[in-house]
């Protein structure tokens, strides 16, 4: 008898083109979705496939900017996966399983990208030259989506209102314990990341925030949404938090993610020559781009902020994630420690200078072209 697995994969492949499936591997890499490699036969071919099965609760609007912004990255020549259509012409699949709420589930089915799955959010450690060239992807991404007219849209807030929202999260941790030892690691910082979140919030309200470059964003730039061959980057994935926002927040959390050590007690220190090559790469291939849109200095001036809220950004998914699901506290606590470590990194002034002075130097007008 087939698994519960098998016949629902084999369901799924019924609404599309792509052979009778001969085998299966779940992806254990992630921790919002479930997704599989999946291999089929047709015409006498071996073929490989990657099928996403959406968490429960995405709204079909966000679908369809994700699907829309993937197949213009396709189009501008991104290393991005295409998206395969079902038969009635569809980029994803929506089901209902057996005592559904009438919300059911979305699925959709990618070309498998080549490359190295050689990292993680967790710990990567990479070559300079693999910081390059992850910066460099980056700053493609963001040229390409210049052009993007997307469908649907992407239903969280902009990072300016979210933050409110993180605050009020974190002030309510208490009130949820669970009485374990990652409820008492929040207990035991509470006031830290609540004088942290507020004094961020004063310096994003000043009047020129709102005025910097907006764009679409991967909001999820990570190690772990590449794949590598060799030192070059030969995968981009992972859009389902991509929306309209802050370039700047897209840089600093994509910063926060590549710089930030775990490695024992230098975890939530910040690697300033790492950082340095990921910011003069990206300056540099936006500056070799006729019509691309440089980092303004007043972006600069403001990223060392951004790359703190990339870490608020972070804490507030691992709370979340770990006050509506059933996760082991003690793994969730190497992550809250994670940002924990980082606060108090940023917390000390001469950090922040240095932080501020990298910034202002590696984004500096030098590499704008005439």
């Amino acid at each position: 008898m087939d698994s519960p697995v098998t016949v629902e994969i084999n369901d799924i492949l019924t609404q599309y083109d792509l052979g009778e499936l001969v085998d299966y591997e779940k992806n254990e890499r992630g921790f919002v979705n479930t997704a599989f490699a999946i291999y089929t036969l047709a015409s006498g071919e071996r073929r490989r496939y990657f099928l996403r099965k959406y968490k429960r609760g995405i709204g079909e609007d966000e679908l369809q900017f994700e699907h829309s912004l993937i197949e213009h990255l396709v189009e501008a020549g991104a290393p991005v996966a295409r998206i395969h259509s079902t038969r009635d012409g569809k980029t994803y699949l929506h089901r209902f399983e057996a005592g559904d709420d009438c919300v059911g589930v979305f699925y959709t089915i990618f070309d498998y990208l080549p490359g190295e799955d050689r990292y993680t959010w967790v710990d990567p450690i990479l070559s300079q030259a693999e910081i390059s060239a992850s910066a460099v992807v980056l700053a493609g991404f963001h040229i390409a989506c210049r052009s993007f007219i997307p469908l649907g849209r992407r239903l969280e807030p902009r990072i300016l209102d979210l933050l409110p929202v993180v605050n009020e999260t974190w002030s309510s941790c208490p009130a949820r314990s669970k009485g374990t030892v990652f409820d008492a690691r929040i207990l035991e910082h509470q006031e830290l990341v609540r004088g942290n979140i507020a004094a961020t919030l004063s310096v994003l309200r000043e009047a020129t925030v709102s005025s910097l470059p907006h764009t679409v964003i991967h909001c999820d730039y990570h190690p772990g949404n590449l794949k590598f061959t060799g030192e070059r980057v030969t995968g981009l994935f992972d859009f389902d938090w991509s929306k309209i926002d802050l370039r700047a927040f897209d840089l600093g959390l994509a910063l926060w993610y590549f710089c930030t050590s775990w490695q024992g007690a230098q975890d939530g220190s910040f690697r300033l020559d790492w950082a340095n090559t990921f910011l003069r790469s990206y300056q540099e291939f936006l500056a070799a781009h006729p019509g691309a849109s440089t980092f303004t200095p007043a972006e600069a001036h403001y990223l060392p902020t951004l790359v703190n809220v990339g870490n608020l950004y972070v804490l507030n998914w691992t709370i979340l994630d770990y006050f509506n699901k059933d996760v082991d506290p003690v793994e969730y606590l190497v992550f809250l420690d994670h940002s924990l470590n980082f606060t108090l990194w940023y917390e000390r002034p001469a950090n922040q200078q240095a932080l501020e002075e990298l910034c202002a130097s590696s984004l500096s007008p030098h590499y704008v072209t005439p």
